[in-house]
């Protein structure tokens, strides 16, 4: 990963006047009078003057006038409350994309068509390249060129001519008037990347490091509304919502700008099926378990790469604040392979090559629908592989949607975190709130995953009252994020007893009890330590899987040597070992069975934010990213 001179840096909060004075923007300028709602969101493109002429692939005609946003979104009934209907009506204008030449991918096709409810002629075979990696000329050949064909033909889609500068060139383009195709979703076995090759045409960028035409397939198709653009270098993402206000919303205006291309894709057909599978199993009930935050725990805001460790930072306060458990980690290194963490939902971290840690170490650690990104510069070179970077070996091992760049993208051009996990929370598509949170086009970003999955549509009083009357992990999770909301309501610290009365219920499960030991220890309260001793040991009558009683055992473990009962943690230690002769040490639990000095083990941060803390000195770190390129 590098941090490129000259990139945008987005700041928020009150952290402004701690950071350096942000690098310069990519050249944007202010255009007057735009002429259609593409030049609108790209400052970048100015008019030709007048008596300026270029060589014309059209006749011009006259485009209309873009109306301003509040216009825009009148006129199709919406308001910023309203991403539900808006993420109801994607089904609607949705094409298919699969590749005829794979084997399995009509197949693939069907079902995903058939369990959204999508009609058969929205559903387009293309004939292209088995291979991950392309050419240029193959892209347009095989994958533009059938696309914009088929949808032209069924009159999905107008364009007009238009001219723009671009430095100091005139440049013809073909600019959307009317797109009926506001998503698409690419099957496994259409192409993931397009290669850089050599040319002596001028691009976007002026920026050598940004002026390479190598592309995800996925970021490059999102701009098939328009035609003609250089192939070198950045186009800004007119989707992108760096204020998170919610307010830019997939309909037909942004959809003149703007296609939201994300891919079913994984390391085995399997994996695929799994995907579809299980997104719509968690958008009927509803997306909960633990979410984990990984940082690098940077903590000097004059580090170029600061910018990725506040997106993240930003994330955990997101979630605490939806009354999320955060498992917050701050350590330069990333987790490793022996933390117990389990059930988890939500994933965000960076900064390591290849995937290792819990998310490759038996078992699963993802419950059904999970959501997982990790920040890395060639995460997602390829997506076939159950080893190589992360996009592929997460969704080999459970997760549902991913993200990930497949060449060097520059960190502020990398999906910005903070927007991503806001616009989801707050009710988005997983394909909206990707493309929210990506400030660049023609570049190296794949979206990896159903565009339409939207894991927080159901109110979550609603999932907790259909969870029915059983226990069940599922609804103890929302049972916790229902607690904790509850309590962040309130503006105050609960007491013990009132969180005892909250998780009081026969319909508990492992989870909930677990949550309750580790809320009423984070109260400090020492009237409270009989009640979480009684309900980490609910937690290990109830849980049935062997990491969740490793973990609460290590947790009831640590709370007794902490607080001078050394012989029942060694005692409650040994048991595990017994219990769990091969995974009990995998996990740690052999190196713990001495007096006292049992290190304590990673616990769910509380409901509130607390600074970062310093990595330990003399711990071994990520690989550094390469340094910042030289600004010209």
């Amino acid at each position: 990963m590098a941090w490129l001179a000259g990139s945008i840096l987005i700041v928020r909060g009150d952290e402004t006047d701690d950071l350096p004075n942000p690098p310069p923007p990519l050249s944007l300028q202010p255009v007057p009078s735009p002429s259609s709602p593409f030049l609108d969101s790209h400052p970048e493109l100015m008019q030709p003057t007048p008596g300026e002429r270029g060589f014309s692939l059209h006749q011009e005609a006259p485009l209309r006038r873009a109306t301003s946003l509040d216009s825009e979104l009148a006129s199709q009934g919406l308001t910023i409350s309203n991403s539900g209907a808006q993420a109801e009506s994607l089904v609607n204008h949705l094409l298919v994309v699969y590749n005829q030449n794979d084997p399995d991918g009509k197949a693939l096709a069907a079902y995903y068509a058939s369990k959204r409810e999508i009609p058969a002629n929205r559903v387009l075979a293309i004939a292209c390249p088995l291979s991950e990696e392309i050419t240029r000329e193959q892209y347009e050949e095989t994958i533009r060129q059938p696309i914009i064909t088929y949808i032209s033909q069924k009159n999905w889609i107008l364009r007009q001519s238009a001219q723009v500068r671009i430095g100091s060139r005139v440049t013809d383009l073909l600019v959307a008037t009317y797109n009926n195709i506001w998503a698409i979703v690419l099957i496994r076995g259409v192409p993931l990347k397009i290669a850089p090759t050599s040319s002596s045409d001028p691009g976007m960028e002026a920026q050598s490091e940004l002026a390479t035409n190598a592309a995800a397939v996925d970021t490059e198709l999102a701009l098939l509304p328009i035609f003609g653009l250089p192939l070198g270098g950045v186009v800004p993402n007119p989707f992108f919502d760096p204020e998170m206000t919610g307010l830019k919303r997939v309909g037909s205006e942004t959809a003149k700008s703007i296609i939201l291309v994300t891919r079913l894709d994984g390391p085995k057909v399997s994996d695929v099926y799994r995907m579809i599978d299980d997104s719509l199993f968690a958008e009927k009930n509803r997306l909960a378990g633990l979410a984990v935050i990984d940082t690098r725990g940077l903590t000097n805001m004059a580090d170029p790469y600061m910018e990725g460790d506040l997106w993240l930072r930003h994330s955990r306060d997101f979630l605490l604040k939806d009354g999320w458990m955060v498992k917050f980690d701050d350590k330069q290194e990333t987790l490793p392979a022996t933390d117990p963490c389990n059930q988890v939902a939500f994933y965000l971290g960076w900064y390591m090559g290849d995937a290792l840690g819990p998310w490759i170490t038996p078992p699963g650690r993802f419950v059904r629908g999970a959501i997982a990104y990790h920040l890395h510069s060639y995460g997602a070179s390829t997506v076939h592989s159950e080893t190589v970077g992360w996009a592929g070996p997460l969704i080999s091992h459970g997760a549902s949607a991913t993200m990930g760049t497949v060449y060097e993208p520059y960190l502020n051009l990398t999906p910005h975190l903070d927007i991503f996990t806001k616009r989801l929370l707050d009710g988005d598509s997983f394909g909206e709130a990707a493309y929210a949170s990506i400030q660049g086009l023609s570049w190296m970003v794949t979206v990896i995953g159903d565009p339409l999955y939207r894991p927080f549509r159901k109110p979550l009083a609603t999932a907790l009252t259909e969870s029915g009357p059983n226990r069940s992990d599922h609804r103890d999770w929302l049972l916790l994020q229902q607690v904790q909301r509850d309590f962040l309501a309130k503006k105050s610290t609960p007491k013990a007893d009132a969180l005892q009365h909250a998780f009081d219920s026969p319909q508990s499960n492992g989870v909930a009890e677990e949550a309750l030991g580790d809320l009423l220890e984070n109260l400090k309260d020492p009237a409270a330590g009989s009640a979480i001793v009684k309900a980490y040991k609910k937690a290990l009558v109830l849980d049935t899987d062997p990491i969740d009683r490793i973990r609460v055992g290590l947790k009831l473990a640590q709370y007794q040597a902490d607080h001078g009962q050394e012989e029942e943690a060694r005692a409650g230690l040994s048991v595990l070992i017994k219990l769990y002769p091969q995974d009990a040490p995998r996990f740690g639990v052999s190196d713990r069975l001495v007096p006292v000095s049992i290190p304590p083990s990673p616990a769910p941060a509380a409901p509130a934010v607390s600074p970062a803390s310093k990595p330990a000195s003399g711990l071994p770190g990520p690989p550094q990213p390469p340094g910042p390129p030289q600004p010209h």
